[in-house]
């Protein structure tokens, strides 16, 4: 479960960072870069193993702190690394620092740059858990882990290659220094993993070898009289820990947000990617003009609430990187920020009620604790500021100007041969290409025996004019919802229909008035909305959605495939916004063999496996 952390406490003492609860300094030396470099990065051979052709890294660190180590990786990988290289860093920290402690040390050690700066501007809150930072332009990622290393590092899916051991001293941080904490950092580091510390204390080196590792000592830094830097396992293995096979040529069908999400990520980590959709980015349900970012909260749900919070975090940086490729405008893909959720049925009066009753910090403080219900509303509301009005179609198309382009053809079959994975596409005659690896993230077409257990859900969205009082312009939802883009123009919706659907589910279904005043009916608690007779109709969408039936994706290997190769994100239903770009990211993580963006829990509810345990 999500719990709050506090932030540390500094003290600043001659212009430096010095933790009273420790009694330690952040930066061992006069010199913090240097010993960095020398202790951490020199230590575990990081600038010849960046430079290599297709370096692909994970790289973890005990003792985040201020994010020197962090932000001097990333200054060194900019500097070395090839296009198709890929940087995933891990952080854990127990101790969080404030955002204005984070400032400040960056400008004191002169790294106040364009990673500082999206390091502090995607700093995550003081709530325990797993939470990513995207630095695109560097292609890498860093997941900060919230809490006592020995409480997070059991729930990590992830492979290491080097490992920095950095926090405050052992004998005034034993709790970070022993050798259960090792063992956890030795379940997941390969044969040959690096590691390099600072400390030299006896102990130390007798836990980590008690742990598998192989230790030797190496001249301090500075004054230092020793420090030691070593490996995992008895022998170093001839090649790099990181050298292991990787799909690089990779297939995604599907080019709706999931497929899109999974196809960046897949690219950022240095994959061909080649995409499959007859309708083009967005053409199925993704292309919805008018859609809701919300996360869903439950009272008595740890897993789904942690899901949610990185789920937000992922989307918002995503639509960010959307707008990069519309020209930088926002504006384009937003149609509104903030959305009041409201306890219209019973049900929901009592999921918000309980949820304000709450520590906020389970939620990840999705939600303004503060804030108030505003007179004549109706229910209690829950106020999520990072909730989204999206333009999907335009999100789509953002992303998807990043990508090479859709190929629009029609994937009929996935097979997968001993060595390569081999698509067949319609057409007269037929023809096929192979592949080290596919994505399916569609329901378009039976491709995989998981796809047999969605159902499909139709829906419709509706545009009037109608000239609205209140000048309050949040996305209103709880019973549909309401986006209000100007004082007469709202978009509202959407119905939830099983019958009457195409037996093609990428075709949309047929639009109807009927539909149209359901909308109307369902939003009638929406202050001043109209009735269906007094409406202006002005446009209607239809889509279809495909759900599993806990309304949890389906993010994983597929049973068709042993090998792992065919990898699956599927069943987001009208939550793609929260889940697919968070499960693109689990997917191509999982298919590269770099550490995970989820709790190992969390990955679990997602994991096709389930299927097996019951109707999905």
């Amino acid at each position: 479960m999500p719990e709050a952390l506090a932030f540390a406490r500094l003290e600043w003492r001659d212009g430096q960072p010095v933790s009273p609860e420790f009694g330690d300094g952040y930066f061992g030396s006069d010199a913090p870069l240097e010993e960095a470099h020398e202790v951490f990065l020199e230590a575990n051979d990081l600038p010849r193993r960046f430079a290599r052709p297709g370096a692909r890294l994970a790289v973890a660190e005990t003792g985040f702190g201020t994010g020197l180590n962090a932000l001097l990786t990333l200054r060194e990988w900019r500097s070395r690394a090839q296009p198709d290289g890929f940087l995933s860093l891990i952080g854990f920290e127990s101790r969080p620092l404030h955002p204005d402690d984070l400032d400040r040390a960056h400008r004191m050690l002169g790294l106040d740059g364009p990673d500082a700066e999206r390091l502090r501007s995607g700093y995550p809150p003081p709530v325990t858990g797993l939470h990513r930072i995207h630095f695109p332009q560097a292609r890498a990622v860093l997941t900060l882990v919230f809490g006592d290393a020995a409480v997070t590092l059991p729930q990590l899916n992830a492979g290491v290659d080097a490992w920095y051991l950095d926090g405050f001293a052992p004998r005034r941080n034993p709790g970070l220094w022993n050798i259960g904490v090792f063992r956890q950092m030795a379940r997941i580091s390969r044969p040959g993993t690096t590691f390099g510390t600072y400390a030299a204390a006896g102990q130390v080196r007798r836990d980590l070898e008690a742990a598998g590792f192989t230790v030797r000592r190496e001249p301090g830094h500075g004054r230092k009289r020793e420090r030691l830097c070593g490996h995992f396992g008895d022998s170093k293995p001839a090649s790099d820990p990181e050298d292991r096979p990787r799909p690089e040529r990779v297939a995604v069908i599907g080019a709706g947000i999931a497929g899109l999400s999974a196809a960046l990520a897949l690219q950022d980590r240095g994959c061909n990617v080649h995409l499959f959709d007859p309708a083009g980015p967005g053409g199925g349900a993704s292309g919805n003009p008018a859609a809701v970012l919300l996360p869903h909260l439950l009272p008595d749900d740890a897993g789904l609430n942690a899901l949610a919070l990185t789920g937000m975090r992922h989307t918002h940086a995503l639509i960010k990187r959307a707008a990069e490729g519309l020209n930088g405008d926002e504006s384009e893909v937003l149609l509104g920020d903030s959305v009041a959720f409201h306890g219209i049925s019973g049900h929901a009066r009592k999921r918000v009620q309980r949820l304000r009753a709450r520590d906020p910090a389970e939620s990840g403080y999705l939600f303004d604790p503060a804030a108030t219900t505003p007179a004549g509303a109706p229910g209690p509301v829950l106020d999520y500021p990072g909730g989204r009005a999206v333009n999907m179609s335009a999100l789509c198309r953002g992303l998807a100007g990043a990508l090479p382009a859709v190929e629009r053809y029609r994937v009929r079959e996935v097979r997968p041969g001993p060595d390569e994975v081999l698509l067949e596409f319609d057409g007269d005659p037929a023809t096929s290409t192979t592949f080290h690896a596919v994505v399916i993230a569609t329901a378009g077409v039976p491709l995989c025996p998981e796809q047999a257990r969605l159902d499909t859900v139709g829906g419709q969205m509706t545009r009037l004019r109608y000239p609205l009082a209140s000048r309050d312009f949040r996305v209103r939802t709880g019973q549909g919802y309401w986006i209000r883009q100007d004082t007469d123009d709202h978009w509202i919706g959407a119905t939830y229909r099983h019958d009457g659907l195409p037996d093609d589910p990428s075709l949309p279904p047929e639009p109807t008035i009927e539909d149209d005043h359901h909308n109307l009916r369902h939003l009638a608690w929406v202050p001043g909305m109209p009735s269906p007779e007094d409406a202006r109709i002005m446009e209607r969408w239809t889509g279809i959605r495909a759900v599993y039936r806990d309304r949890l994706p389906l993010v994983g290997a597929s049973s068709v495939d042993a090998r792992g190769r065919v990898m699956l994100t599927l069943g987001h239903g009208s939550r793609g916004l929260l889940y697919a770009p968070i499960s693109g990211e689990l997917a191509a993580d999982r298919l590269v063999d770099l550490p995970e963006p989820v709790e190992k829990a969390v990955a679990r509810r997602l994991s096709p496996r389930r299927l097996d345990k019951g109707p999905g």
